[in-house]
C-alpha cells in the first residue's frame, strides 16, 4: 500500500507521502503536498539537502509535546524551514508533581480506545494542525511525532478521510507503520549509544494494527457521520476543507 511512498532516508523510518491515495470517485491525491513522519530529530545531512532541496519542504508540524522537543529537538531542517510546534498532548508521560487536576484517559484502555479520547479532548488541536495542512502556501508540510504512529496516526487518517479516500485505504496507511516499527526502534538505540541520552523511540506498548484504526473510523461515523463531520464538530471551517481537498486532490484519474 504504502511501499510506494515510503522515502529512503538516513534518519528517519517512517517518512511517507500521503501522495498517490484514491478517493471514492477515483481522483488522486498529489504528490509531493504534504508528508508524515516519524521523528525529524535524527536527519543525517544528506537528509537536510533532499528534503529542503529536491522535496523542497516549506513547513514542517512537530506534534510531540513540549518535553520531547525540549529533550530531542526538532531536528537540523528547522533552520531552512517554518518550523511550528503544534503538541497534540501536553505530555506523553506523568509528571513527577502534578500542577493542576486534569482530564485524563482511563488505565488499561485499547490502543482505539485512547485514540477516541485523543479526538474528543483534543479535537482543537488537530483542527489547529489541518488548518497549517491546508494552506497551500505552507505546501510542502510534513507532520510527525516521534515514531508516526499515534498522533501522525491520526492526523494522516483526518486529512485522508476529508480528501475522501476509502477507509479501507486509511486503514492500510495507519498500518503501514507496524512494518516499520522494528528499524524505527533500532535506529533510534543507535543513535543513542554511547551518548549517554535517552532513547526518543525505546519500544512499543501498543503495535499498529488494522483493526485500530478500523474501529476508530467506525466510532467518528456512528458519533459525527463522518470524518468531515468530525471536523466540524472541532470547529474546522467549509473553507478550510475546502481548501484541503482543492490544494490535495487532483481533478484527474490515476
Amino acid at each position: 500500500m504504502s511501499s510506494d511512498t515510503l522515502l529512503d532516508l538516513d534518519g528517519p523510518a517512517n517518512f511517507r507521502d500521503l501522495g498517490g491515495h484514491v478517493t471514492v470517485d477515483h481522483r488522486a491525491l498529489r504528490r509531493g503536498r504534504v508528508f508524515r513522519s516519524d521523528s525529524l530529530s535524527g536527519l543525517s545531512r544528506e537528509d537536510v539537502v533532499y528534503l529542503r532541496d529536491t522535496l523542497a519542504i516549506a513547513t514542517v508540524i512537530d506534534l510531540r509535546a513540549p518535553h520531547e522537543v525540549q529533550e530531542y529537538g526538532h531536528g537540523p531542517l528547522a533552520p531552512h524551514v517554518r518550523q511550528l510546534h503544534l503538541p497534540i498532548v501536553d505530555s506523553t508521560r506523568e509528571p513527577a508533581e502534578p500542577r493542576r487536576v486534569r482530564r485524563k484517559a482511563q488505565e488499561f484502555q485499547t490502543l482505539d480506545q485512547i485514540y477516541l479520547f485523543m479526538l474528543e479532548e483534543y479535537g482543537p488541536r488537530f483542527a489547529d494542525v489541518l488548518r497549517v495542512i491546508a494552506d497551500t502556501p505552507a505546501q510542502p508540510v510534513v507532520f510527525h511525532c516521534a515514531a508516526g504512529k499515534d498522533r501522525t496516526g491520526l492526523t494522516s487518517a483526518l486529512v485522508l478521510g476529508l480528501c475522501s479516500v476509502p477507509n479501507d485505504a486509511i486503514v492500510a496507511d495507519f498500518a503501514f507503520t507496524e512494518s516499520r516499527m522494528p528499524t524505527i526502534i533500532a535506529r533510534h538505540h543507535e543513535r543513542a549509544e554511547g551518548t549517554g541520552a535517552a532513547v526518543e523511540v525505546a519500544g512499543q506498548q501498543y503495535g499498529a494494527q488494522a483493526l485500530t484504526m478500523r474501529t476508530v473510523l467506525a466510532a467518528i461515523e456512528r458519533e459525527h457521520g463522518s470524518v468531515e463531520g468530525y471536523a466540524r464538530s472541532i470547529g474546522l471551517e467549509s473553507t478550510t476543507i475546502a481548501a484541503l481537498r482543492t490544494s490535495l486532490v487532483s481533478d484527474e484519474t490515476p
